[in-house]
């Protein structure tokens, strides 16, 4: 017959909501601020928008993990270990790779910013004060590409890492719970 334990006092999950919360407030404020809007109107390359979009995506994942990862507590201990830490080390791996992807495409943003704004330089005819204005123009907004990708990419690989370290640290305490169950 299976054995049940009691849940212990696992507060990863509520961690995380915690948090979930604090990242919601500040999301609401820069909101209110209107620098999120900034953000994605001055990333003429939208890269910033798939990057947002990945990270809540992984947010949205990260947190149904840390709730699997505490319902697992009540499942029979003499499942397969093995195969449970399988799957936690394989679900744990794509969110680290996700971290990092963000990571890699703000910087890819950065080379995109980078090359908007040299373009405007190729195409000077002439010296005069109207077309140097007029380039000075699109070179900034090539320089904002880069910046706000950039920006985007780094606050979501921090964050994503954050988040899945706390995953992480869930399922090493779970782990060690049922190593010593089995045992």
């Amino acid at each position: 017959m299976s054995e049940y334990r009691a849940r212990p006092q696992n507060a990863s999950f509520l961690q995380g909501l915690i948090l979930a919360g604090l990242i919601v407030f500040a999301g609401y404020l820069l909101n209110e601020q209107g620098l999120i809007g900034l953000l994605l109107a001055g990333d003429r390359s939208g890269i910033s928008y798939l990057i947002a979009g990945i990270w809540l995506v992984l947010t949205l994942r990260w947190l149904w993990l840390l709730r699997w990862v505490q319902r697992q507590y009540d499942l029979p201990t003499d499942f397969d270990t093995d195969h449970r830490e399988a799957i936690l080390a394989r679900w744990l791996n794509h969110g680290w790779f996700a971290a990092d992807s963000v990571l890699k495409l703000g910087l890819l943003g950065t080379i995109i910013g980078f090359i908007l704004m040299l373009a405007p330089i190729s195409k000077l005819s002439g010296y005069d004060a109207a077309s140097l204005q007029a380039a000075l123009g699109e070179m900034s907004a090539g320089m904002a590409v880069a910046l706000y990708t950039t920006l985007t990419g780094l606050v979501a690989n921090l964050l994503l890492r954050l988040q899945f370290q706390i995953l992480s640290d869930a399922m090493q305490e779970y782990l060690l719970e049922l190593g010593r169950d089995n045992s």
